[in-house]
Protein backbone atom coordinates (compact mmCIF):
# COMPACT_ATOMS: atom_id res chain seq x y z
CA UNK A 1 0.00 0.00 0.00
CA UNK A 2 2.65 2.29 0.66
CA UNK A 3 4.01 1.91 -2.52
CA UNK A 4 1.50 2.50 -4.37
CA UNK A 5 0.48 5.81 -2.37
CA UNK A 6 3.71 7.10 -3.21
CA UNK A 7 2.55 7.49 -6.87
CA UNK A 8 -0.35 9.55 -5.98
CA UNK A 9 2.14 12.86 -5.58
CA UNK A 10 3.40 12.11 -9.41
CA UNK A 11 0.05 11.67 -10.47
CA UNK A 12 -1.29 14.79 -9.67
CA UNK A 13 2.00 16.00 -11.17
CA UNK A 14 1.13 14.44 -14.53
CA UNK A 15 -2.17 16.02 -14.39
CA UNK A 16 -1.00 19.34 -14.20
CA UNK A 17 1.09 18.66 -17.19
CA UNK A 18 -2.01 17.49 -18.86
CA UNK A 19 -3.57 20.81 -18.67
CA UNK A 20 -0.94 22.91 -18.91
CA UNK A 21 -0.26 20.47 -22.43
CA UNK A 22 -4.04 20.90 -23.32
CA UNK A 23 -3.92 25.10 -22.69
CA UNK A 24 -0.99 25.21 -24.70
CA UNK A 25 -2.30 23.12 -27.69
CA UNK A 26 -5.79 24.96 -27.85
CA UNK A 27 -4.07 28.56 -27.14
CA UNK A 28 -1.87 27.77 -30.70
CA UNK A 29 -5.44 26.18 -32.80
CA UNK A 30 -7.13 29.85 -31.23
CA UNK A 31 -3.99 31.63 -32.44
CA UNK A 32 -4.18 30.29 -35.65
CA UNK A 33 -8.21 30.77 -35.94
CA UNK A 34 -8.17 34.90 -35.05
CA UNK A 35 -4.99 35.32 -37.74
CA UNK A 36 -7.11 33.53 -40.12
CA UNK A 37 -10.11 35.62 -39.29
CA UNK A 38 -8.39 38.83 -39.46
CA UNK A 39 -8.78 38.74 -43.09
CA UNK A 40 -12.21 36.82 -43.44
CA UNK A 41 -14.79 36.44 -41.62
CA UNK A 42 -15.18 37.86 -37.55
CA UNK A 43 -14.86 34.93 -35.38
CA UNK A 44 -17.39 34.80 -32.17
CA UNK A 45 -17.73 32.36 -29.58
CA UNK A 46 -20.95 34.41 -29.14
CA UNK A 47 -22.48 37.08 -29.79
CA UNK A 48 -23.41 39.99 -26.58
CA UNK A 49 -27.09 40.29 -26.58
CA UNK A 50 -28.58 44.14 -26.61
CA UNK A 51 -30.19 43.38 -23.24
CA UNK A 52 -26.33 42.99 -21.57
CA UNK A 53 -25.21 45.94 -23.44
CA UNK A 54 -27.72 48.15 -22.57
CA UNK A 55 -27.10 47.35 -18.68
CA UNK A 56 -23.62 48.01 -19.42
CA UNK A 57 -24.82 51.97 -20.16
CA UNK A 58 -25.12 52.21 -16.32
CA UNK A 59 -21.97 52.04 -15.23
CA UNK A 60 -19.76 54.57 -17.26
CA UNK A 61 -16.10 54.99 -16.77
CA UNK A 62 -16.00 56.86 -13.58
CA UNK A 63 -14.98 60.32 -13.72
CA UNK A 64 -15.42 60.19 -17.78
CA UNK A 65 -17.82 63.39 -18.77
CA UNK A 66 -20.78 62.30 -20.75
CA UNK A 67 -21.76 65.19 -23.02
CA UNK A 68 -24.61 63.34 -25.21
CA UNK A 69 -26.74 59.94 -24.57
CA UNK A 70 -27.81 58.53 -28.41
CA UNK A 71 -31.38 57.40 -27.16
CA UNK A 72 -33.22 54.92 -28.23
CA UNK A 73 -35.24 56.56 -31.02
CA UNK A 74 -32.12 57.96 -32.52
CA UNK A 75 -30.86 54.27 -31.87
CA UNK A 76 -33.64 52.55 -33.58
CA UNK A 77 -34.20 55.23 -36.34
CA UNK A 78 -30.63 55.10 -37.99
CA UNK A 79 -30.55 51.35 -37.19
CA UNK A 80 -27.47 51.49 -35.28
CA UNK A 81 -28.08 48.34 -33.80
CA UNK A 82 -26.92 47.23 -37.16
CA UNK A 83 -23.65 49.34 -37.02
CA UNK A 84 -22.55 48.24 -33.88
CA UNK A 85 -22.49 44.59 -35.39
CA UNK A 86 -20.74 45.19 -38.34
CA UNK A 87 -18.35 47.47 -36.62
CA UNK A 88 -18.04 45.43 -33.82
CA UNK A 89 -15.23 42.54 -33.96
CA UNK A 90 -13.76 42.34 -30.01
CA UNK A 91 -13.80 38.58 -28.55
CA UNK A 92 -14.81 39.58 -25.20
CA UNK A 93 -17.86 41.35 -23.59
CA UNK A 94 -15.54 44.21 -21.84
CA UNK A 95 -14.56 45.23 -25.40
CA UNK A 96 -18.63 45.00 -26.81
CA UNK A 97 -19.13 46.89 -23.55
CA UNK A 98 -16.74 49.67 -24.29
CA UNK A 99 -17.65 49.71 -28.10
CA UNK A 100 -21.52 50.50 -27.51
CA UNK A 101 -20.53 52.60 -24.76
CA UNK A 102 -18.61 54.96 -27.21
CA UNK A 103 -21.72 54.87 -29.74
CA UNK A 104 -24.12 55.86 -27.16
CA UNK A 105 -22.49 57.84 -24.49
CA UNK A 106 -20.72 60.46 -26.48
CA UNK A 107 -18.12 62.65 -25.36
CA UNK A 108 -17.42 65.86 -26.74
CA UNK A 109 -13.61 65.67 -27.17
CA UNK A 110 -11.20 63.71 -29.83
CA UNK A 111 -10.45 60.41 -29.86
CA UNK A 112 -6.85 61.14 -29.41
CA UNK A 113 -6.16 57.97 -27.86
CA UNK A 114 -7.81 55.41 -29.58
CA UNK A 115 -5.92 56.78 -33.23
CA UNK A 116 -2.74 56.24 -31.68
CA UNK A 117 -3.94 52.88 -30.22
CA UNK A 118 -5.27 51.69 -33.79
CA UNK A 119 -1.78 53.02 -35.25
CA UNK A 120 0.10 51.11 -33.01
CA UNK A 121 -1.53 48.02 -33.69
CA UNK A 122 -1.75 48.47 -37.49
CA UNK A 123 2.43 48.74 -37.29
CA UNK A 124 2.58 45.69 -34.71
CA UNK A 125 0.32 42.77 -36.18
CA UNK A 126 2.08 40.15 -34.07
CA UNK A 127 1.59 41.41 -30.26
CA UNK A 128 -2.18 42.73 -31.65
CA UNK A 129 -2.95 39.24 -32.21
CA UNK A 130 -1.36 38.26 -28.58
CA UNK A 131 -3.40 40.69 -27.40
CA UNK A 132 -6.53 39.47 -29.70
CA UNK A 133 -6.19 35.40 -28.06
CA UNK A 134 -6.08 37.15 -24.65
CA UNK A 135 -9.19 39.15 -25.29
CA UNK A 136 -10.82 35.89 -26.86
CA UNK A 137 -9.64 33.55 -23.37
CA UNK A 138 -11.07 36.52 -21.60
CA UNK A 139 -14.44 35.53 -23.67
CA UNK A 140 -18.40 36.72 -23.67
CA UNK A 141 -20.63 36.34 -20.56
CA UNK A 142 -23.74 38.26 -20.80
CA UNK A 143 -24.74 40.30 -18.02
CA UNK A 144 -21.16 40.00 -16.01
CA UNK A 145 -21.60 42.84 -14.06
CA UNK A 146 -18.10 43.25 -13.88
CA UNK A 147 -18.91 47.30 -14.15
CA UNK A 148 -21.05 47.16 -11.40
CA UNK A 149 -19.16 45.58 -8.97
CA UNK A 150 -16.36 47.92 -9.60
CA UNK A 151 -18.74 50.50 -9.28
CA UNK A 152 -20.45 49.10 -6.41
CA UNK A 153 -18.32 46.77 -4.68
CA UNK A 154 -19.94 46.55 -1.11
CA UNK A 155 -18.83 45.90 2.21
CA UNK A 156 -15.81 44.49 3.61
CA UNK A 157 -16.31 40.53 3.38
CA UNK A 158 -14.60 38.25 6.12
CA UNK A 159 -13.98 34.50 6.11
CA UNK A 160 -10.59 34.37 3.63
CA UNK A 161 -8.67 32.62 6.01
CA UNK A 162 -11.35 30.25 6.73
CA UNK A 163 -11.83 29.82 3.27
CA UNK A 164 -7.99 29.05 2.50
CA UNK A 165 -7.32 26.60 5.14
CA UNK A 166 -10.25 24.38 4.53
CA UNK A 167 -8.85 24.68 0.55
CA UNK A 168 -5.24 23.63 1.92
CA UNK A 169 -6.36 20.81 3.82
CA UNK A 170 -7.17 18.28 0.99
CA UNK A 171 -3.20 18.81 -0.06
CA UNK A 172 -1.90 18.40 3.04
CA UNK A 173 -3.23 15.43 3.18
CA UNK A 174 -2.17 13.88 0.19
CA UNK A 175 2.01 14.95 1.44
CA UNK A 176 1.37 13.64 4.30
CA UNK A 177 -0.13 9.64 3.43
CA UNK A 178 3.61 8.30 3.27
CA UNK A 179 3.80 9.47 6.38
CA UNK A 180 0.66 8.39 8.33
CA UNK A 181 -1.32 6.69 5.67
CA UNK A 182 -4.18 5.66 7.59
CA UNK A 183 -5.19 8.78 9.52
CA UNK A 184 -3.76 11.00 6.28
CA UNK A 185 -6.15 9.12 3.85
CA UNK A 186 -9.43 9.49 6.22
CA UNK A 187 -8.55 12.93 7.37
CA UNK A 188 -8.77 13.14 3.14
CA UNK A 189 -12.00 12.19 2.15
CA UNK A 190 -13.61 13.65 5.44
CA UNK A 191 -11.49 17.33 3.81
CA UNK A 192 -12.83 16.36 0.40
CA UNK A 193 -16.67 15.47 0.86
CA UNK A 194 -16.97 18.44 3.66
CA UNK A 195 -15.77 20.68 1.02
CA UNK A 196 -17.82 19.46 -1.86
CA UNK A 197 -21.00 19.76 0.51
CA UNK A 198 -20.00 23.10 1.59
CA UNK A 199 -19.06 24.40 -1.43
CA UNK A 200 -22.41 23.14 -3.45
CA UNK A 201 -24.08 24.85 -0.10
CA UNK A 202 -22.38 28.34 -0.22
CA UNK A 203 -23.08 28.01 -4.59
CA UNK A 204 -26.76 27.82 -4.10
CA UNK A 205 -27.01 30.43 -1.77
CA UNK A 206 -24.86 32.70 -3.48
CA UNK A 207 -24.85 31.27 -6.80
CA UNK A 208 -25.19 35.10 -8.73
CA UNK A 209 -22.53 36.63 -6.43
CA UNK A 210 -20.13 34.13 -7.44
CA UNK A 211 -21.45 33.63 -11.20
CA UNK A 212 -20.71 37.47 -11.30
CA UNK A 213 -16.95 37.75 -9.59
CA UNK A 214 -15.63 35.37 -11.89
CA UNK A 215 -15.84 37.61 -14.84
CA UNK A 216 -13.90 40.20 -13.16
CA UNK A 217 -11.72 37.92 -11.93
CA UNK A 218 -10.67 36.76 -15.69
CA UNK A 219 -10.72 40.85 -16.40
CA UNK A 220 -7.99 41.00 -13.81
CA UNK A 221 -6.02 38.07 -14.77
CA UNK A 222 -5.81 39.06 -18.34
CA UNK A 223 -5.07 42.86 -17.15
CA UNK A 224 -2.08 41.20 -15.66
CA UNK A 225 -1.17 38.73 -19.42
CA UNK A 226 -1.42 42.26 -21.09
CA UNK A 227 0.55 43.81 -18.97
CA UNK A 228 4.04 41.88 -20.08
CA UNK A 229 3.41 43.36 -23.27
CA UNK A 230 5.37 46.24 -24.94
CA UNK A 231 2.30 48.39 -25.53
CA UNK A 232 1.46 52.16 -24.93
CA UNK A 233 -0.21 51.80 -21.92
CA UNK A 234 2.33 48.99 -20.69
CA UNK A 235 3.41 51.00 -17.22
CA UNK A 236 -0.47 52.35 -16.81
CA UNK A 237 -1.35 48.81 -17.15
CA UNK A 238 1.23 47.60 -14.44
CA UNK A 239 0.59 50.16 -11.52
CA UNK A 240 -3.20 49.77 -12.06
CA UNK A 241 -3.24 45.32 -11.69
CA UNK A 242 -1.00 45.45 -9.17
CA UNK A 243 -3.26 45.07 -6.29
CA UNK A 244 -5.11 41.74 -8.14
CA UNK A 245 -1.86 40.34 -9.22
CA UNK A 246 -2.85 37.40 -7.23
CA UNK A 247 -6.15 36.74 -8.84
CA UNK A 248 -4.06 35.11 -11.97
CA UNK A 249 -4.26 31.56 -9.85
CA UNK A 250 -7.83 31.88 -10.04
CA UNK A 251 -8.69 32.86 -13.20
CA UNK A 252 -8.05 29.79 -15.05
CA UNK A 253 -10.41 27.82 -12.60
CA UNK A 254 -12.90 30.31 -12.81
CA UNK A 255 -13.36 30.57 -16.59
CA UNK A 256 -16.96 29.67 -17.87
CA UNK A 257 -17.04 26.54 -20.06
CA UNK A 258 -16.65 27.43 -23.84
CA UNK A 259 -16.49 23.63 -25.52
CA UNK A 260 -12.71 24.61 -26.89
CA UNK A 261 -10.59 22.98 -24.06
CA UNK A 262 -11.03 18.55 -22.96
CA UNK A 263 -9.74 19.90 -18.96
CA UNK A 264 -12.99 22.57 -18.62
CA UNK A 265 -14.51 19.22 -16.65
CA UNK A 266 -11.11 18.26 -14.35
CA UNK A 267 -11.28 22.42 -14.18
CA UNK A 268 -14.86 22.67 -12.38
CA UNK A 269 -14.43 19.72 -9.83
CA UNK A 270 -11.29 21.28 -8.87
CA UNK A 271 -13.36 24.73 -8.17
CA UNK A 272 -15.65 22.69 -5.69
CA UNK A 273 -12.84 20.82 -3.79
CA UNK A 274 -10.69 23.99 -3.48
CA UNK A 275 -13.48 26.02 -2.61
CA UNK A 276 -12.17 28.63 -5.66
CA UNK A 277 -15.19 30.54 -6.18
CA UNK A 278 -15.67 31.26 -2.93
CA UNK A 279 -12.06 32.60 -2.00
CA UNK A 280 -12.28 34.26 -5.26
CA UNK A 281 -15.31 36.28 -4.43
CA UNK A 282 -14.23 37.13 -0.38
CA UNK A 283 -10.58 38.37 -2.16
CA UNK A 284 -11.92 40.02 -5.32
CA UNK A 285 -14.75 42.25 -3.40
CA UNK A 286 -12.21 43.24 -0.63
CA UNK A 287 -9.54 44.34 -2.97
CA UNK A 288 -11.73 45.94 -5.30
CA UNK A 289 -13.01 48.26 -1.97
CA UNK A 290 -9.93 49.04 -1.17
CA UNK A 291 -8.56 49.70 -4.90
CA UNK A 292 -11.52 50.47 -6.85
CA UNK A 293 -9.71 53.29 -8.56
CA UNK A 294 -6.99 51.05 -10.09
CA UNK A 295 -9.70 48.81 -10.96
CA UNK A 296 -11.95 51.17 -12.99
CA UNK A 297 -8.85 52.21 -14.80
CA UNK A 298 -8.10 48.25 -15.74
CA UNK A 299 -11.97 48.31 -17.18
CA UNK A 300 -11.19 51.47 -19.47
CA UNK A 301 -7.67 50.62 -20.36
CA UNK A 302 -9.12 47.36 -21.52
CA UNK A 303 -12.03 48.30 -23.03
CA UNK A 304 -10.12 51.01 -25.14
CA UNK A 305 -7.22 48.53 -26.47
CA UNK A 306 -10.18 46.22 -27.68
CA UNK A 307 -12.48 49.18 -29.28
CA UNK A 308 -9.24 50.16 -30.81
CA UNK A 309 -8.31 46.45 -32.26
CA UNK A 310 -12.03 46.42 -33.88
CA UNK A 311 -12.40 49.20 -35.39
CA UNK A 312 -9.27 48.98 -37.21
CA UNK A 313 -10.17 45.48 -38.75
CA UNK A 314 -13.55 46.90 -39.65
CA UNK A 315 -11.40 49.88 -40.98
CA UNK A 316 -9.72 46.96 -43.17
CA UNK A 317 -12.68 46.51 -45.31
CA UNK A 318 -13.35 49.89 -46.13
CA UNK A 319 -12.14 52.13 -49.11
CA UNK A 320 -13.49 55.43 -48.19
CA UNK A 321 -12.89 56.53 -44.48
CA UNK A 322 -12.05 59.48 -42.70
CA UNK A 323 -10.56 60.82 -39.34
CA UNK A 324 -13.24 63.64 -39.04
CA UNK A 325 -12.41 67.40 -37.77
CA UNK A 326 -14.04 69.83 -34.86
CA UNK A 327 -14.97 72.71 -35.62
CA UNK A 328 -15.82 75.89 -33.38
CA UNK A 329 -18.84 77.04 -35.39
CA UNK A 330 -20.69 76.41 -37.95
CA UNK A 331 -22.55 72.82 -39.06
CA UNK A 332 -21.78 69.37 -41.20
CA UNK A 333 -19.61 69.86 -44.36
CA UNK A 334 -18.63 66.34 -45.61
CA UNK A 335 -17.14 64.75 -49.24
CA UNK A 336 -18.50 61.94 -50.62
CA UNK A 337 -20.18 60.53 -47.51
CA UNK A 338 -22.24 57.25 -47.80
CA UNK A 339 -24.11 54.77 -45.79
CA UNK A 340 -22.50 51.89 -44.18
CA UNK A 341 -25.53 49.64 -43.89
CA UNK A 342 -26.09 49.41 -47.93
CA UNK A 343 -24.02 47.26 -50.18
CA UNK A 344 -23.70 49.87 -53.20
CA UNK A 345 -23.92 53.16 -51.63
CA UNK A 346 -24.11 56.26 -53.38
CA UNK A 347 -22.02 58.88 -51.97
CA UNK A 348 -23.14 62.56 -51.33
CA UNK A 349 -21.69 65.60 -50.47
CA UNK A 350 -22.43 67.64 -47.19
CA UNK A 351 -23.29 71.13 -46.67
CA UNK A 352 -24.98 71.35 -43.69
CA UNK A 353 -24.14 74.82 -42.97
CA UNK A 354 -27.82 76.14 -42.60
CA UNK A 355 -31.18 74.07 -41.69
CA UNK A 356 -32.33 72.52 -44.78
CA UNK A 357 -35.14 70.89 -45.84
CA UNK A 358 -35.27 68.47 -48.72
CA UNK A 359 -37.65 67.59 -51.04
CA UNK A 360 -38.15 65.08 -54.09
CA UNK A 361 -40.01 61.78 -55.61
CA UNK A 362 -40.75 58.46 -53.36
CA UNK A 363 -37.54 56.29 -53.11
CA UNK A 364 -35.30 59.09 -54.55
CA UNK A 365 -32.71 59.07 -51.56
CA UNK A 366 -34.28 61.41 -49.04
CA UNK A 367 -34.77 59.40 -45.31
CA UNK A 368 -31.17 57.62 -46.75
CA UNK A 369 -29.42 60.83 -46.65
CA UNK A 370 -30.77 62.32 -43.43
CA UNK A 371 -29.55 58.72 -41.97
CA UNK A 372 -26.13 59.26 -43.26
CA UNK A 373 -25.72 62.25 -42.01
CA UNK A 374 -26.70 61.42 -38.59
CA UNK A 375 -25.27 58.18 -38.54
CA UNK A 376 -21.86 59.74 -39.46
CA UNK A 377 -22.21 62.83 -36.95
CA UNK A 378 -22.73 60.05 -33.99
CA UNK A 379 -19.53 57.53 -35.04
CA UNK A 380 -17.64 61.19 -35.66
CA UNK A 381 -18.53 61.78 -32.01
CA UNK A 382 -17.82 58.62 -30.50
CA UNK A 383 -15.31 56.85 -32.45
CA UNK A 384 -13.82 59.52 -34.06
CA UNK A 385 -14.19 58.74 -38.00
CA UNK A 386 -16.89 58.37 -40.35
CA UNK A 387 -17.86 57.18 -43.85
CA UNK A 388 -16.08 59.40 -46.37
CA UNK A 389 -13.51 61.59 -47.54
CA UNK A 390 -13.87 64.40 -45.37
CA UNK A 391 -15.57 65.51 -42.45
CA UNK A 392 -15.78 69.01 -40.51
CA UNK A 393 -18.20 69.48 -37.64
CA UNK A 394 -19.05 71.20 -34.11
CA UNK A 395 -19.62 68.53 -31.59
CA UNK A 396 -23.24 68.44 -30.33
CA UNK A 397 -26.67 66.33 -29.33
CA UNK A 398 -27.78 64.33 -32.17
CA UNK A 399 -31.46 63.03 -32.17
CA UNK A 400 -34.04 61.87 -35.03
CA UNK A 401 -37.62 61.20 -35.42
CA UNK A 402 -38.06 58.97 -38.50
CA UNK A 403 -39.05 55.46 -38.17
CA UNK A 404 -42.08 56.21 -35.59
CA UNK A 405 -45.43 53.96 -35.65
CA UNK A 406 -48.71 53.84 -33.29
CA UNK A 407 -48.17 52.45 -29.86
CA UNK A 408 -51.31 50.28 -30.02
CA UNK A 409 -50.30 49.02 -26.29
CA UNK A 410 -50.16 52.92 -24.71
CA UNK A 411 -53.14 53.72 -27.18
CA UNK A 412 -51.47 56.48 -28.92
CA UNK A 413 -52.16 56.99 -32.65
CA UNK A 414 -49.42 57.37 -35.24
CA UNK A 415 -49.52 61.23 -34.91
CA UNK A 416 -49.45 61.25 -31.61
CA UNK A 417 -46.32 58.88 -31.31
CA UNK A 418 -44.71 61.31 -33.82
CA UNK A 419 -45.83 64.40 -31.72
CA UNK A 420 -44.17 62.93 -29.26
CA UNK A 421 -40.90 62.07 -30.94
CA UNK A 422 -40.58 66.02 -31.93
CA UNK A 423 -41.46 66.94 -28.73
CA UNK A 424 -38.36 65.33 -26.44
CA UNK A 425 -36.34 67.40 -29.58
CA UNK A 426 -37.87 70.50 -28.39
CA UNK A 427 -37.67 69.92 -25.09
CA UNK A 428 -33.65 68.46 -25.46
CA UNK A 429 -33.01 72.00 -26.18
CA UNK A 430 -33.41 72.80 -22.97
CA UNK A 431 -29.48 71.22 -22.11
CA UNK A 432 -26.62 72.71 -23.22
CA UNK A 433 -24.81 72.11 -26.49
CA UNK A 434 -25.78 72.05 -29.97
CA UNK A 435 -28.44 70.01 -31.91
CA UNK A 436 -28.60 68.79 -35.04
CA UNK A 437 -31.91 67.90 -35.74
CA UNK A 438 -33.17 64.65 -38.24
CA UNK A 439 -36.87 64.46 -39.22
CA UNK A 440 -38.37 62.63 -41.76
CA UNK A 441 -41.73 63.38 -43.03
CA UNK A 442 -42.93 66.35 -40.82
CA UNK A 443 -46.40 65.26 -40.00
CA UNK A 444 -47.24 62.74 -42.13
CA UNK A 445 -50.30 61.19 -39.45
CA UNK A 446 -52.64 64.17 -40.08
CA UNK A 447 -54.46 65.95 -42.84
CA UNK A 448 -52.57 67.91 -45.47
CA UNK A 449 -54.08 71.78 -43.95
CA UNK A 450 -52.87 71.01 -40.61
CA UNK A 451 -49.59 69.43 -41.73
CA UNK A 452 -48.23 72.04 -43.44
CA UNK A 453 -49.38 74.79 -40.62
CA UNK A 454 -48.14 72.42 -37.89
CA UNK A 455 -44.97 71.79 -40.06
CA UNK A 456 -44.27 75.52 -40.35
CA UNK A 457 -44.86 76.23 -37.22
CA UNK A 458 -41.84 73.84 -36.39
CA UNK A 459 -39.44 74.91 -38.88
CA UNK A 460 -39.95 78.49 -37.41
CA UNK A 461 -39.44 77.90 -34.03
CA UNK A 462 -36.44 75.46 -34.70
CA UNK A 463 -35.00 78.17 -37.02
CA UNK A 464 -34.23 81.02 -33.93
CA UNK A 465 -32.82 78.26 -31.69
CA UNK A 466 -29.58 76.87 -30.88
CA UNK A 467 -29.70 73.83 -33.32
CA UNK A 468 -29.70 72.71 -37.39
CA UNK A 469 -32.73 71.18 -38.54
CA UNK A 470 -32.46 68.78 -41.76
CA UNK A 471 -36.38 67.79 -42.77
CA UNK A 472 -37.46 65.98 -45.30
CA UNK A 473 -40.72 66.72 -46.55
CA UNK A 474 -43.21 65.58 -49.96
CA UNK A 475 -45.57 68.58 -49.07
CA UNK A 476 -45.03 70.98 -52.19
CA UNK A 477 -46.26 73.46 -50.06
CA UNK A 478 -44.74 72.97 -46.76
CA UNK A 479 -41.68 73.44 -49.28
CA UNK A 480 -41.87 76.28 -50.83
CA UNK A 481 -43.10 78.13 -47.91
CA UNK A 482 -39.86 77.14 -45.55
CA UNK A 483 -37.26 78.79 -48.05
CA UNK A 484 -38.01 81.92 -46.09
CA UNK A 485 -36.11 80.14 -43.00
CA UNK A 486 -33.92 77.35 -44.29
CA UNK A 487 -32.30 75.86 -47.73
CA UNK A 488 -34.33 74.03 -50.00
CA UNK A 489 -32.29 70.92 -51.97
CA UNK A 490 -33.85 67.77 -53.47
CA UNK A 491 -33.64 64.63 -55.28
CA UNK A 492 -35.22 63.50 -58.80
CA UNK A 493 -36.05 60.99 -60.67
CA UNK A 494 -36.29 59.84 -64.38
CA UNK A 495 -39.25 57.88 -66.12
CA UNK A 496 -37.18 55.70 -68.99
CA UNK A 497 -39.49 53.14 -71.20
CA UNK A 498 -41.37 52.88 -68.27
CA UNK A 499 -39.01 52.13 -65.76
CA UNK A 500 -38.46 55.24 -63.10
CA UNK A 501 -34.91 55.71 -62.69
CA UNK A 502 -32.88 57.54 -59.54
CA UNK A 503 -29.19 58.53 -59.56
CA UNK A 504 -29.59 59.43 -55.82
CA UNK A 505 -27.43 63.05 -56.04
CA UNK A 506 -29.06 65.61 -53.74
CA UNK A 507 -29.22 69.01 -55.85
CA UNK A 508 -29.52 72.59 -54.29
CA UNK A 509 -33.07 73.96 -54.88
CA UNK A 510 -36.99 72.43 -54.10
CA UNK A 511 -38.13 69.25 -56.41
CA UNK A 512 -38.96 69.79 -60.03
CA UNK A 513 -40.17 66.15 -60.34
CA UNK A 514 -42.94 63.90 -59.12
CA UNK A 515 -43.00 60.06 -60.06
CA UNK A 516 -46.32 58.60 -57.60
CA UNK A 517 -48.17 58.10 -61.00
CA UNK A 518 -44.94 56.94 -62.76
CA UNK A 519 -44.38 54.82 -59.66
CA UNK A 520 -48.19 52.94 -60.25
CA UNK A 521 -47.39 52.58 -63.90
CA UNK A 522 -44.40 50.60 -63.81
CA UNK A 523 -46.30 48.43 -61.35
CA UNK A 524 -49.15 48.44 -63.99
CA UNK A 525 -51.85 49.69 -62.17
CA UNK A 526 -55.30 50.26 -64.50
CA UNK A 527 -54.07 52.73 -67.40
CA UNK A 528 -57.97 54.64 -65.76
CA UNK A 529 -56.63 54.63 -62.34
CA UNK A 530 -53.14 56.39 -63.41
CA UNK A 531 -55.06 58.56 -66.10
CA UNK A 532 -57.37 60.23 -63.71
CA UNK A 533 -54.90 60.40 -61.24
CA UNK A 534 -52.73 62.66 -63.73
CA UNK A 535 -55.48 64.70 -64.72
CA UNK A 536 -56.76 65.45 -61.27
CA UNK A 537 -52.81 66.60 -60.55
CA UNK A 538 -53.30 68.78 -63.65
CA UNK A 539 -56.62 70.22 -62.75
CA UNK A 540 -55.34 71.13 -59.34
CA UNK A 541 -52.07 72.60 -60.75
CA UNK A 542 -54.26 75.42 -62.53
CA UNK A 543 -56.71 75.92 -60.23
CA UNK A 544 -55.89 74.65 -56.48
CA UNK A 545 -58.92 72.50 -55.91
CA UNK A 546 -59.92 68.97 -56.48
CA UNK A 547 -62.82 67.96 -58.11
CA UNK A 548 -63.89 64.64 -59.59
CA UNK A 549 -66.91 65.85 -60.86
CA UNK A 550 -65.15 67.92 -63.93
CA UNK A 551 -62.61 65.37 -65.10
CA UNK A 552 -64.41 63.28 -68.15
CA UNK A 553 -64.98 59.78 -68.24
CA UNK A 554 -62.95 57.82 -71.55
Amino acid sequence: MEGNVNWIPLGILGLIVVIWATKFLTAIRLKQKLKKAWDGAPFFRKKDTEESLIDSLTYPAKGRTIDSQVDDQTWHDLALDAVFDQLNYTQSSLGAEALYQKMRLLEFQPQDQLHDLEAFFEEHPDLRLKVQVIFNQLGKKNHNMARSIVANPGKHYAGLPLYLALACLPIVCLFAIPFEPVGAITLLVISVVFNIVFSSLRNWSNKIRLDNVSYLVRIFASAERLSDLALPQQEELKQAVKPFKKTRILASVLQSPTGTSEMEIVLLYLNVLFLLPQIAQVYIYNQVKAHQKEAQKLLDLLGEMEVAISLLRHKRDLEVVCQPVFTETGGIEGETLYHPLLSNPIANDVHFQKNMVISGDNASGKSTYLKTVAINAILAQGLGFAYGEKLALPYGHVLTAMDVSDDIEVGDSYFITESKAILRMIQHLKKPGFHYFFIDELFKGTNTIERIGSGLGIVRWLAVQNCLYMISSHDIELVAASGEVNDNYHFDSRYVDGKIVFDYQIKPGSAVTKNAVNTLESLHYPEEITQTAKDLIDQYEETGHWSLKEIKKE
